[in-house]
């Protein structure tokens, strides 16, 4: 598939100037807008206007900087001399101080506007011109110390601008092996120096790969993708990404270029806004709508419209209202011409104003063929671990989460290899960082320091889920959009996120320390080259089972459709307000009307990170996150459903420091008064129409039989509901094997087509029948009682109550385990009748969910002494073990860092209400069981343990794992069907005493589980 139009290949650029930006942008609605709000003021946003002056020496935007900052701001300066009269310039010279004599004679050194007035004096000076950048004398076209300095030879972070001569100075000089494309543009800046309302810049992509101009070729070729710092203050993406662009063509990455044959690699400056926003010339805000105040230079998270870049993608299941979800395929979900079509909403959001950029991404990412993995850069605050690998809110089955935590593994071992030694020995620098950021970046009084708990990096590396990690969750992310099926919008690629430590903003300008920049940038292109080689190795798994069977209880009541949907049409209020917090509590309030579907809140605050409280109308508080031993947190996101009616109140204040900081509550209320109404209705909270599905989170054992060793399948036919995920690069068994599963819905549109589009049976792009997401059909049935031919088995509540366990009329097992994920049938006495007599004759009994209560109905002997009143569901932000056992034996082949059970938002739910079933822990353990995971709750409750015999069979519990979805929040892109986490998948397949195979290129490199 050729590239979209709005892709286009760039031509050779020349060397920029100061002067050669264009003035004649045109002016959309928004930008004049902007520019007259901002004109009446424009002489207040110089931020201390120093008395304007002019010298034959200076350029124009020398001049503008030097009269527009304040007066120790120290100016990065290219001084151009006539002859090497560098002694003048040694009273102003620091530690970056700088000289060259070719291609001309220059120095590069910092200056303060009154110390520029000086230099420009000076006999010898000819020109002194405004060069921020890494590399001194970019802007001469001197490369002698490479386009992009290693960390020691620079002076400071890599420039936006210096990165567009660069990457383009480096196609001029590979030409056969780099293309430079722009995805399309930025929102922009407002441009004090060039009086434009909007300066939108490129989003540059740099393409790598052998014989860069054979188009079949390269369309044939395998894709990697890294997003360089989509939030402009975390650099070390960019900073590693463009560094590691030069070595790979200079053959410093011998393994990777051996590579380029097959692999293409995409390196994207996804927030050009965020990273040019350090500029002198911008005025820039973080919230323009919320607080018209500008702020300091600096990198920014967020666009030139205020919006955070890594929540505006169109992601499966609820979006938080207040976000921009840009799917340029438009109102409809249909692609109908090519580039982004003419039908993106407008109204309740207009995307083309606000999230232009995001469009132009997706649609360029949705041109590439082949493109199946990929990673997304970011950064953190401190943290016990330098670099955190975050694995994808999405749905993966036992091959695919084997494939990823694979990737992990040896991501984890290299990083650990490449840095680890040196973090050791930086430890004091790390310890006197963070005594450094509390004390004159929050202003902490120095006597108070020692209580807080800032940690210095204890390893190299973890990996896990994004809540494992870093302890929130979200939707609207890049990562997750692209690894979301492509039925349903994305695109099935394996993604990951990595956070970088010490990479956020905590002064209002970013420090460049090199050497902490330097361990960034090492540890970042360590994961650059595993994640590259992993597109090129082969990872498959299998189940063994002991020749074991398992039946699993089927119900339709857990499939969710769209069809099903009543819609409201809703009045969504969203609000952003800019508040000064400090170490009091600082409230912000929020009116919620009667009848409301939901209450949405994010707080941001982008020069550090905050504590926050949510209040409901009686002054209860719903959520916090306030502890001084919590992670550090800039960004947090609640969401109330049904939210009771009256004045909510948010609550801000820093870490306690007498520095004050703005943060931005961000709120949105989707209203509604209508009680027979399911969904609020997607086209008046989005602009979107509802996007078609039917889903089962019983689909997860359809998956996971295709593992399973001896008889493989799965009995009693009815998948036609059920969509199998999407194709892509793929590792299914321990051969790789491919396949089609069992029926479709179709025309669930009512246009005679599949409900997920034109092609449902595709595989990835390449059409070669490795689907990552392809599924082997074995439609298999029960046969009666005693005749179970297939190793995963789907019962029905009526099969069970008809004897279905065991064989003919006798107590001889037909399955050794059960799994029940449902509380269908627990006030059925034959049926409960049927599960107690499996479990009194050596049957294994797995409940998940909300089949936890059947616990409260049984009443064998292992069961007998817990009743209904000891099994509560109960909702929760994020289900996960707030403590775990790791030596109980469900919990074998996991790891500590392991919490959470299933991913929230791709399930439909908001961050706030999903379910989960735990036990009294002390008629759990009365009973005889043993504890493997707690969550905090409601009450202090049992989501994992057992109770059990000596040979590890009996009652095993996993309080959340396989939810149906959740309809009642928006979610115009669909839904997945089940989202449950390595952790998950692990507990329920150590609880059948199935044993986890894991190979690598054909070879066994790991083996967990419980079977001998």
């Amino acid at each position: 598939m050729a590239l979209p139009c709005r892709v286009i290949k760039c031509t050779t650029r020349t060397h920029a100037t100061e002067l050669d930006r264009s003035k004649d942008i045109p002016i959309s609605r928004r930008q004049f807008v902007r520019l007259s709000a901002a004109t009446a003021g424009a002489v207040s946003l110089s931020k201390g206007v120093a008395a304007d002056s002019t010298s034959s020496a200076t350029t124009e935007l020398y001049d503008f900087v030097r009269d527009h900052v304040e007066e120790g701001y120290e100016i990065p300066t290219l001084v151009v001399l006539d002859r090497p009269a560098f002694e003048a310039l040694e009273p102003y010279s620091d530690d970056y101080f700088r000289t060259t004599t070719n291609p001309e004679t220059a120095a590069w050194l910092r200056l303060t506007p009154d110390e520029a007035r000086d230099v420009a004096e000076l006999d010898a000076v000819e020109t002194l011109k405004y060069s921020p950048g890494s590399n001194p004398f970019w802007r001469l076209g001197d490369y002698a110390n490479g386009v992009f300095p290693s960390v020691d030879d620079s002076v400071d972070y890599i420039d936006y601008e210096q990165m567009v001569d660069g990457v383009h100075h480096l196609a001029d000089e590979y030409d056969d092996r780099v293309r430079v494309r722009s995805w399309g543009r930025s929102p922009g800046h407002e441009n004090l120096f060039e009086e434009t309302a909007s300066d939108p810049q490129e989003l540059w992509v740099v393409e790598v790969t052998n014989d860069i101009d054979h188009e079949r070729a390269f369309r044939e070729k395998e894709k990697v993708f890294f997003s360089l710092s989509i939030h402009g203050d975390e650099r070390s993406g960019a900073e590693a990404g463009s560094r590691f662009i030069e070595r790979l063509l200079e053959g410093n990455e011998p393994t990777v270029e051996a590579m380029l044959d097959d692999v293409v690699l995409l390196f994207a400056y996804t927030n050009p806004d965020g990273f040019s926003a350090r500029r002198q010339e911008y005025r820039v805000n973080d919230d323009p709508v919320g607080d018209s105040e500008p702020e300091n230079n600096s990198f920014k998270r967020v666009t030139g419209t205020g919006v955070d870049p890594n929540r505006g993608y169109p992601t499966v299941g609820w979006i938080n209202p207040s976000y921009y979800p840009a799917e340029p395929d438009g109102r409809d979900l249909r692609n109908d011409d090519p580039g982004v079509d003419e039908d993106v909403p407008t109204s309740p959001k207009d995307y083309e104003e606000i999230v232009p950029d995001s469009l132009d991404i997706v649609e360029a990412l949705r041109g590439y063929d082949n493109l199946n993995y990929g990673s997304d850069l970011h950064g953190m605050f401190w943290s016990s671990n330098f670099i955190e690998g975050l694995i994808v809110n999405d749905q993966y089955d036992h091959g695919e989460l084997h494939d990823i935590y694979e990737l992990n593994r040896r991501t984890n071992s290299r990083v650990e290899d490449e840095i680890g030694t040196d973090l050791d020995d930086r430890r004091d620098r790390f310890e006197a960082l963070n005594r450094e950021y509390l004390i004159d970046g929050y202003d902490v009084p120095p006597e108070d320091v020692d209580r807080y708990d800032t940690p210095v990096p204890e390893a190299a590396y973890e990996y896990g889920t994004i809540f494992d990690t870093i302890q929130y969750t979200t939707s609207g992310t890049l990562i997750s959009w692209m690894s979301h099926p492509e039925e349903q919008g994305g695109l099935g690629v394996s993604m990951m996120a990595h956070e970088m430590g010490w990479d956020n903003r905590v002064f209002d300008r970013m420090v460049f320390r090199p050497w902490l920049v330097d361990l960034q940038v090492r540890g970042f292109q360590e994961a650059i080259r595993t994640v590259t080689e992993h597109a090129a190795t082969e990872v498959t798994a299998d189940i063994q089972t002991g020749e074991a069977t398992t039946a699993y209880v089927e119900t339709d009541s857990l499939t969710r459709r769209s069809s099903a949907l009543s819609f409201e049409a809703t009045d969504t209020t969203t609000a952003s307000e800019s508040v000064e917090v400090g170490k009091e509590w600082t409230a912000s309030s929020v009116s919620v009307p009667d009848g409301a579907h939901a209450l949405s809140v994010a707080v941001d605050s982008p020069s550090g990170p905050v504590r926050t409280k949510l209040r409901d109308a009686n002054g209860k508080v719903v959520h916090s996150h306030e502890s001084d031993g919590e992670r550090p947190r800039r960004t947090v996101e609640w969401s109330v459903p049904s939210p009771s009616s009256g004045e909510w109140t948010v609550e801000v204040k820093t870490l306690g420091g007498e520095r004050k900081k703005r943060a931005t509550v961000n709120r949105a209320v989707v209203g509604g008064t209508e009680d027979d109404v399911t969904s609020p209705d997607p086209e008046s909270v989005f602009g979107y129409e509802q996007r078609s599905y039917s889903v089962s989170p019983l689909a997860y054992f359809r998956d996971y039989a295709a593992y399973m060793d001896g008889k493989k399948g799965w009995g009693h036919g009815g998948w036609g509901d059920h969509h199998g995920h999407r194709g892509g690069h793929g590792h299914h068994g321990p051969d790789g094997r491919d396949g089609h599963w069992g029926g479709r819905d179709h025309d669930e549109r009512g246009d005679g087509r599949d409900r997920h589009g034109e092609h449902p049976h595709r595989g990835h792009r390449d059409g070669d029948g490795r689907g990552r997401r392809g599924r082997h059909g074995h439609g298999g049935r029960w046969h009666g009682n005693g005749n179970h031919t297939c190793a995963m088995t789907g019962l029905t509540v009526e099969d069970i109550k008809d004897g279905a366990l065991f064989r003919g009329r006798s107590h001889k097992l037909a399955v050794e385990n059960l799994v029940v994920s449902h509380a269908e049938g627990t006030d059925d006495d034959a049926y409960v009748a049927e599960l107690d007599r499996f479990v009194s004759n050596g049957g294994n009994l797995v409940l998940t969910d909300a089949g936890v209560a059947h616990l409260g109905a049984l009443d064998n002997d292992l069961a007998a002494g817990i009743t209904a009143d000891d099994v509560i569901t109960f909702e929760s932000s994020i289900p996960h073990f707030d403590a775990r056992n790791d030596d109980h034996p469900l919990l074998t082949g996991t790891r500590n860092v392991q919490r959470e059970l299933y991913n929230v938002p791709p399930l439909g739910y908001p961050i706030a209400n999903a379910p989960a079933t735990g036990v009294v822990p002390t008629a759990f353990e009365n009973a005889g069981g043993t504890v493997a995971g707690i969550t905090d709750g409601q009450r202090r409750l049992v989501t994992a343990g057992s109770i059990g015999r000596d040979d590890g069979t009996g009652i095993h519990v996993l309080g959340g794992m396989i939810p149906p979805a959740y309809q009642r929040a928006v979610h115009p892109f669909g839904m997945l069907e089940y989202t449950t986490t390595f952790l998950g998948h692990t507990v329920l397949t150590n609880a059948l005493g199935f044993t986890q195979r894991r190979y690598v290129n054909g070879e066994l490199v790991e083996a967990f589980g419980t079977l001998d």
